[in-house]
């Protein structure tokens, strides 16, 4: 019998409930590779719309969105699996240019990165609801494609606020921590309306199903990536398998 280990996330199917972190893989031909592995969609790195290299916030390394762009269309054109286009801005406005550009170039997901060091420190969205509700309310408006907003560790906003603004906006799906005060809380205080994805702290497959048991739709990996390649997925599969064989 054939273990089904999709999810639909955001309303977008994915053939497995894994998936990279965006900035887990930086370059075309680690992106073709996760093309050719069992992740259950290829999350591109974090865009901006200007080239971006800060001695400080280096995790936001980038080219720029208009170097991606052609790499959008290629795997979206042949990849088989969603492709997830990961921004990051100063200002709503650059939010919503992103959004609109990306779900143009074929992303099935666009993922608002709103926990970045340097989004928090510039932007600073959860701050004020007024700044996270114009954000929200630009990506909305600017493109048709399912928005998933990934949090902070710890936002500042009450969750029941958080959720209340994300519901608002139409965001259909988290990026949570995993852990207690990340993803479970939410869950029990946010409300609920929105799908939500976990990440951190995903090793084994084990680690896959506890999460999903909990109430997580998907879950991202990003340090077994690195240390194993995308071989890491297949692994996971095969101990989720088991265990559901057991």
């Amino acid at each position: 019998m054939t273990v089904d280990l999709g999810a639909r996330v955001a309303g977008v199917q994915l053939p497995f409930c894994v998936v990279n972190a965006a900035g887990s893989v930086h370059t075309a031909s680690e992106l073709r590779a996760l093309v050719r592995s069992e992740s259950g969609a290829v999350v591109l790195p974090t865009a901006t719309v200007h080239p971006f290299l800060h001695r400080q916030f280096r995790s936001l390394h980038n080219p720029g969105y208009d170097k991606l762009l052609p790499l959008v269309r290629e795997l979206a054109a042949g990849a088989g699996k969603p492709v997830v286009a990961s921004i990051a801005g100063a200002a709503a406005e650059e939010y919503g240019f992103l959004a609109h550009v990306f779900g143009d170039a074929g992303a099935a997901l666009v993922e608002a990165n709103l926990a970045d060091e340097w989004v928090e420190a510039t932007l600073a969205p959860f701050e004020d609801a007024a700044v996270l509700r114009a954000v929200l309310e630009k990506l909305a408006a600017a493109t048709r494609v399912p928005l998933v907003v990934k949090l902070p560790d710890r936002p500042h906003l009450p969750y029941r606020r958080l959720g209340d603004e994300l519901r608002a906006a139409g965001i259909a799906a988290v990026v949570a921590r995993n852990d207690f005060h990340g993803y479970e809380k939410l869950l029990l205080e946010g409300g609920g309306g929105f799908d939500i994805v976990v990440a951190g702290g995903i090793s084994s497959g084990y680690d896959v199903r506890r999460a999903l048991a909990k109430g997580a739709r998907a879950v991202q990996v990003r340090s077994a990536l690195v240390a194993e390649g995308p071989t890491v997925f297949a692994r996971l599969a095969r101990e989720m398998r088991a265990a559901r064989a057991s």
